[in-house]
Formats: C-alpha cells, sequence, structure tokens
C-alpha cells in the first residue's frame, strides 16, 4: 500500500486557515474545536457561481455490447417486465434519478447509422453491420428511443451521422421528428404512419460524433466547414423558445485546446449552443483502457481518482480557448461521454462488449466529478455519463431477468438536491495525497488516444460542492463531500461565512473494502445509509468523513 502524504495532526493545527478562524471569531468553544479537526471546509453563500443545471446528470445509451439489447430493449414479448418492450427496471431507475436528458444512438455506433433503417415496421427492418458488432438488427429505433424518453420522463439527445450520410439526411431527420402534423408534410405523415402523429420535438442535436476519430479522422479545420454546412438551413417549425434547436458541435478528445481552438477560429462567428468534450479516465496510466475493475492496488485506486480529477482542467482549459472567439460565452461545455474505463475481464458475458464492473471506488469518482460540474456550473451546460447500463461508467446492470444498480447509482441519487439550487463557492482544507503512480503524462481519454495531459502529482485530500436552494427562504446548503483516504477518516470543522448552522441531516456511502461491488446475487452489497452528525458547536458543525466515502450533508441555516 501507497505511504499516504498528509501532515501531522500538530502541524496540521498550525495551519492559517483554522487559526485564522477561531482567532477571528474569538470562542473559545470555536477554538477548541477547531484543534481537533484534521480538515476544514468553509462555504460562502454570497459569493454565487451559477445555477446547477440539471443536465449535468443526463445520461448516454449507444447500441453497444449489452446496452441496448438485453439492456435496454428486450421486447414486447419478452417475459421480462417490460413498457412497450423497454426494461422496467431501467425505465423506474432512470426514473427514481429523474435523468433529465438521454443521448442515443451514439458514441461511434452514430457515424455510420441511417436513422431510417430504425422506422416502419420491425419485420422489415434491414440488418446492418455495426461500429461495435458484427450485425444490429434495428429493432430499437427512433420511435423506440422517443418511446423510452416519454417514459423515463427525459429529454432526447440525438447524435447524427456526419461521416457517412449526407447533410440532407440530417435535414429530413430533423424533420421527421419535429414536423408538426397535419399540415401535409410527407415525413410528418410517415412518422404518423409508423405509430407516432405529434411530433417529438427534439431540442437537442450532436452534429456528429468525435470526428477527429471514428467520425472521420477529420482536422478541426475540415469539421467545421461540415458543421457549417450541415447547420445552413435545418427546418424550423416554431418560433417559440421550447422549439429552438440546440446544435452540438463536436468538440476535442480530453485536454485537447488545439482542436478547440482550431475548430472555433474555423466557424467564422458561428456560436453553436455546446461543444461536446468527452474525457475518459482509463484504469491504468501507462495504457488507455487498461487496468481491471476489481482487481486493483492502492496505489492505482488513488491514481485513478488523480487522472479522473482532471476533468477540472479539461473544463478551464477549453472555457479559455472558447474565450478567445467567443468573449460573452454563447457557446458552452457538454461533456456528453465520461466516465471510468477498464481493460476485459469483468463484463457481465463475453459478448457484452466494453461491459465492466462498478466498485466502491467508481463511486468516489463519481463523485468528484459531478463535484466540478458544480464548481464550473457557469461553464457547463451538460454532463452526459457513458453509460447508463450494462457499458463502461454504468449505473445499472442487466443481463436477461437479472438486473441492479451499481454504487454510482447512489451517487447520482444522493447528489439530486444540488440539481437547480445555486452553486456556491466552498473552501476545502485537507492534506494532499501522494500519487506514486503519477508520470509525466498519460492518455488524454476518449475513444482514442491523440495526445497527452499532465498528471498531478496529488490528489485533493477533501473535495466536493455545496449549494443553496433557490426555493423557499434560501437557509438550506447542500454539501456533497468525498473522503479518498483508503484508512482514514477525517473530522472536519464545517463552516458557513456569516452564518450559523442551525441543524443537519445526512447521508453517506461508504463500504469496508474498495473493492466492494454489487452484483445479481448481492444487489445491496454497497448501499447508502443515515450519517452519524457530528457536533454543532457555536453555529459550526464537527463531522467526521468516514475512510472511502460520499457524503452529502443537507444544511439548514439560523
Amino acid at each position: 500500500m501507497s505511504q499516504v502524504s498528509t501532515p501531522s495532526r500538530r502541524h496540521f493545527l498550525k495551519a492559517s486557515t483554522l487559526t485564522a478562524a477561531a482567532v477571528a471569531l474569538g470562542r473559545s468553544s470555536v477554538a477548541h474545536a477547531a484543534t481537533l479537526a484534521d480538515a476544514h471546509i468553509e462555504i460562502m453563500p454570497d459569493e454565487a457561481i451559477g445555477t446547477i443545471a440539471p443536465e449535468l446528470y443526463s445520461h448516454f445509451i449507444e447500441h453497444l455490447g449489452g446496452v441496448i439489447y438485453d439492456g435496454v430493449w428486450v421486447g414486447e414479448g419478452s417475459k421480462i417486465p417490460n413498457k412497450n418492450g423497454i426494461r422496467k427496471a431501467f425505465i423506474d431507475a432512470m426514473r427514481e434519478v429523474k435523468a433529465p436528458v438521454l443521448r442515443w444512438p451514439g458514441g461511434c455506433f452514430a457515424d455510420s447509422y441511417d436513422w431510417r433503417d430504425g422506422i416502419g415496421p420491425r419485420s422489415k427492418r434491414p440488418k446492418r453491420a455495426a461500429f461495435w458488432s458484427q450485425q444490429d438488427t434495428n429493432a430499437f429505433g427512433t420511435h423506440e428511443f422517443m418511446e423510452t424518453c416519454s417514459a423515463i420522463g427525459c429529454k432526447p439527445y440525438l447524435a447524427a451521422d456526419v461521416r457517412s450520410l449526407p447533410a440532407r439526411d440530417f435535414y429530413q431527420w430533423v424533420e421527421y421528428c419535429n414536423a408538426p402534423a397535419g399540415e401535409g408534410n410527407a415525413l410528418a405523415d410517415l412518422r404518423a404512419t409508423n405509430g407516432d402523429k405529434d411530433p417529438f420535438n427534439v431540442q437537442y442535436w450532436g452534429v456528429g460524433n468525435e470526428s477527429w476519430g471514428c467520425g472521420g479522422e477529420q482536422t478541426p479545420e475540415e469539421y467545421a466547414g461540415e458543421f457549417r454546412r450541415y447547420s445552413t438551413w435545418i427546418p424550423k417549425f416554431s418560433d417559440h423558445p421550447r422549439d429552438e434547436l440546440r446544435l452540438v458541435i463536436c468538440g476535442p478528445n480530453g485536454d485537447d485546446t488545439s482542436w478547440t481552438r482550431g475548430l472555433m477560429k474555423s466557424l467564422k462567428g458561428q456560436h453553436p449552443y455546446g461543444l461536446s468534450t468527452h474525457y475518459y479516465t482509463s484504469g491504468d496510466a501507462k495504457k488507455f483502457a487498461a487496468g481491471d475493475a476489481l482487481a486493483f492496488s492502492a496505489d492505482e485506486h488513488y491514481d485513478l481518482l488523480t487522472r479522473g480529477s482532471f476533468m477540472e482542467n479539461v473544463i478551464t482549459d477549453h472555457w479559455s480557448v472558447l474565450s478567445e472567439t467567443d468573449p460573452e460565452h454563447k457557446t458552452r461545455l457538454i461533456l456528453d461521454e465520461w466516465g471510468a474505463w477498464y481493460g476485459k475481464g469483468t463484463e457481465l458475458t463475453p459478448h457484452y462488449n466494453l461491459s465492466q464492473q462498478s466498485t466502491m471506488r467508481d463511486a468516489l469518482l463519481s463523485g468528484i466529478t459531478l463535484d466540478i460540474f458544480h464548481r464550473h456550473a457557469e461553464k457547463v451546460a451538460m454532463a452526459n455519463v457513458a453509460q447508463s447500463i450494462n457499458c463502461i461508467h454504468s449505473l445499472m446492470l442487466a443481463q436477461e431477468d437479472k438486473f441492479c444498480v451499481t454504487p454510482t447509482f447512489h451517487v447520482f441519487k444522493m447528489y439530486m438536491p444540488h440539481r437547480g439550487a445555486k452553486a456556491v463557492r466552498a473552501v476545502f482544507s485537507a492534506g494532499s495525497i501522494k500519487n506514486p503512480l503519477a508520470i509525466d503524462s498519460s492518455p488524454v481519454g476518449g475513444a482514442s488516444t491523440v495526445g497527452a495531459i499532465k498528471v498531478s502529482p496529488t490528489l485533493a485530500g477533501l473535495s466536493g460542492s455545496a449549494s443553496i436552494s433557490t426555493e423557499g427562504n434560501g437557509k438550506v446548503l447542500t454539501l456533497s463531500v468525498v473522503n479518498p483516504h483508503l484508512d482514514q477518516a477525517l473530522t472536519t470543522e464545517v463552516a458557513v461565512r456569516g452564518l450559523s448552522i442551525a441543524s443537519v441531516t445526512g447521508i453517506v456511502l461508504a463500504s469496508p473494502d474498495i473493492h466492494n461491488h454489487n452484483d445479481f446475487a448481492h444487489p445491496d452489497a454497497v448501499k447508502p445509509a443515515p450519517a452519524t452528525i457530528g457536533a454543532i458547536q457555536s453555529g459550526r458543525l464537527m463531522h467526521t468523513f468516514p475512510a472511502a466515502s460520499v457524503t452529502t450533508l443537507t444544511i439548514t441555516l439560523a
């Protein structure tokens, strides 16, 4: 096990953040409490960052392995409980976390997908070669996806094929989905013939996918030309803001700022709604998409979380580049693929390509990532975990009639109070953890490796985010905290600048072993529990965050 680089208790007591706070307050009880603390969190409710969009908790499903077929789609005639062919357990779980947006059909699958193959009677739909498999039946197409979104109560996000289909097909897919009924439009009539008279009113459209890789291996300048061609004179059927198309342009692989800079300069003043950015964290620092989801060392644990924390750099670096051509920031970031990506060995079945298990380590990575999104709420318009079920960083696992949720699912549910709230600045003061596997560079992340990132030699010993409810009197704070230490609980002083804490409730996700996970035989091996709340003294909270835990506290202010 690696040596954890944390300051001694005596050294930490000398830290300026704690002593300054105690002296400024001039309260002996607070000063005494400070001497017992391993860490300190100060929340600034008057320093707003931005509203935490619910869309930061969005999802992604692709025709890949067991995601669509068996995960989402079981068919109307299946003995597995379903709603019009869609696995009921999947619908229920997505509703439980109030999934706001669902992206489909890819991913790389979208780069060769003809939407016309997935409409009409299923018995007549063609079987096609697919990116991730030898053949796709097209049983799950546009109407089935829209039915899925309707059952969940989420908005659809369609990724269009820019690599292999002409611009006309993109325009006509928009028309098929959004043209009003009863006006003689041929595609609207075709939609009605296929079972849906009313328009789908799809707002989110990805103009291609990973154009630097499986989407055509284009240069940013080449793709900019394609975007202009595909996005010019798209059919518009309403002037109402709710029907405005929100086009998402293909952004970079990880922290490739040269792609973003070249792309935005080549758009000639166009400012699409969002810049799609993909960042995956591989299980091994030296080889992308390697490492084992279950068999990993303490060193590998800290290394993965350190590289996952690089998401903060991905956001700030691209935001800075966007400022060069878009100082008003009309285009915001959309992290529509993110998560931990491991090698083979823990898949549910051999033909479930990119299927993997999910442990408490992945729960910690989920919390760290969502907290980063909160801390940059003004920059990120949407984020889509990859993927919802049976693939990479999934929330659910399913095989035939078996189903369970992963630790990541619980983190998404625990963080729900942040949605729609106002993110506020919070300062976390704690000793850092040495990343024993830090190297000068490691893979960027994404479907292919195109560059390198600098990896921090240390991981924050305590991190999180805070938000304040915009409803009622604004006196309820949500604080989420990740303690990544494998063997060290952190007693922490929590203070709210200018205000006193009246009461606290909380929930915590932790497990005796970081490798613990849920499976079909043990679906509740990892699950959250009520947090044991620490003492409130002079309006401040002294709370102990368990080792390797994710905690959400609801703080009522006096």
